[in-house]
């Protein structure tokens, strides 16, 4: 099978951009040939595999002209691929750098396209599905989003333009919406864009961690809350550390050691200091490697405390691979990971005072924190694995190809049993 990939991300490199390398990887193994055309600056280019780079803002154009007018480089870059490639499937990441090209060319392509939701942002101009006052969104990008209080701010108007081009060129061409997490596939079904696929993602384990997992701490270790990932306002790491402030004034030894860097950490920093806690708040930077393990060696369990929309995190994927529970709120693709009272708990957004609660149950109960743990390890292993999904997405490629009517919200889980 050939595959041509687009990913018109202009945004932070994360992991969308990992997802499209490791499912390329895999499909190569195992003969299938791919092509990705990244629409982003050079050095988030994907390695290892036949890719093409169109910059985001080329010469003598500007980022807003590049999106609303047809780009003559994006589509030589398709037409190039087209003819060295002739893919059996075309496959969307993301709708966003060069919608208009894309739609364009896209549409009028003889080849089935199908779309990876690696956001919300096909039902909410800002991906965040919370209105102000922690207020869930049932999504749907309109024009009430300009009045809503959310931070659409000049950017609703484009965001509009931006879904009539999508939904007038594009959508009916799309012949499945691939969603890694159940919320957002009830939420892309709900406004319209069908067959929404649930197809979960999964976790990069390095093999000596599939082998064993680390050694939870022993008891002469502080109870010690980790969180990995952006320091950003939306992971609701302040929260967190309010959280460990009511913490310790029941318990003065719990600690939380943080992991990764962002815009967020110096107002983070402060508002440590603000609620006394400084001491016993670790600031360590981004890890990776051997530093990254050695960071889930210290911690007993780890939070993922967002207070906005999260398709499918990986770090709470990760930590339950490695043994460690999760405490994570309550939104998004969360609760398809975490598992209340069997591999963690989850909790609703924004609510520091429930969040120190299920924490401290954690912590206080640490033959019970280690079994979820290995629960969690074992749900991670079996369901979100690589191979798996690699398996489901050419099962759905497969359906595409044949001419097959996906009903909206199947799991492509049921294709393979077919």
């Amino acid at each position: 099978m050939r595959i041509l990939r687009i990913d018109s991300w202009d945004g932070q490199s994360g992991g969308a951009q990992e997802y499209v390398s490791t499912v390329v990887a895999e499909l190569e193994q195992r003969g299938h040939r791919n092509r990705v055309i990244q629409i982003a600056n050079p050095g988030r280019a994907p390695r290892g595999h036949d890719a093409a780079v169109v910059p985001v803002q080329p010469r003598g154009l500007s980022r807003v002209g590049f999106d609303l007018i047809e780009a003559p480089g994006l589509s030589s870059a398709f037409q190039l691929a087209m003819r060295e490639l002739d893919p059996d499937v075309v496959h969307l990441h993301h709708f966003d750098a060069g919608f208009t090209t894309l739609a364009k060319t896209l549409g009028s392509l003889a080849r089935p396209v199908v779309m990876t939701a690696h956001d919300a942002e096909l039902v909410c101009p800002i991906s965040t599905l919370v209105r102000p006052g922690n207020v869930i969104c049932e999504g749907g990008i309109r024009v009430r989003c300009l009045f809503t209080g959310c931070h659409v701010g000049l950017g609703g108007p484009y965001n509009l333009w931006q879904r009539r081009v999508f939904d007038s060129r594009l959508d009916p061409h799309v012949r499945a919406f691939l969603c890694p997490s159940h919320s957002l596939t009830r939420y892309l079904d709900e406004n319209g864009y069908r067959p929404a696929v649930h197809l979960p993602s999964f976790a990069h384990v390095p093999p000596e961690i599939r082998e064993a997992a680390p050694p939870y701490p022993g008891p002469g270790n502080a109870p010690t809350v980790g969180y990995l990932g952006r320091l950003e306002w939306y992971k609701g790491v302040h929260d967190l550390l309010e959280s460990v402030a009511l913490l310790r004034r029941r318990g003065p030894t719990v600690q939380v050691d943080i992991a990764g860097d962002g815009p967020y950490r110096a107002v983070l920093e402060a508002r440590a200091g603000e609620l006394g806690i400084r001491g016993a708040v670790v600031f360590r930077g981004t890890v990776s490697g051997e530093a990254k393990e050695e960071w889930f060696r210290r911690v007993h369990v780890v939070a993922t405390p967002s207070n906005q929309w999260e398709n499918f995190p990986l770090v709470a994927l990760e930590a339950l691979a490695r043994g460690r529970p999760v405490v994570g709120t309550n939104i998004g693709g969360i609760p398809d990971i975490v598992e209340e009272g069997s591999t963690g708990h989850l909790v609703p957004i924004a609510r520091p005072d429930l969040l120190a609660g299920a924490l401290e149950d954690l912590l206080a109960d640490r033959e019970r924190a280690r079994a979820w743990g290995q629960e969690g390890r074992r749900r991670v292993l079996t369901r979100f694995a690589p191979e798996l999904h690699v398996d489901r997405l050419l099962a759905v490629y497969r359906e595409v190809l044949a001419g097959t009517s996906l009903r909206s919200g199947m799991e492509a889980q049921e294709l393979l049993a077919a």
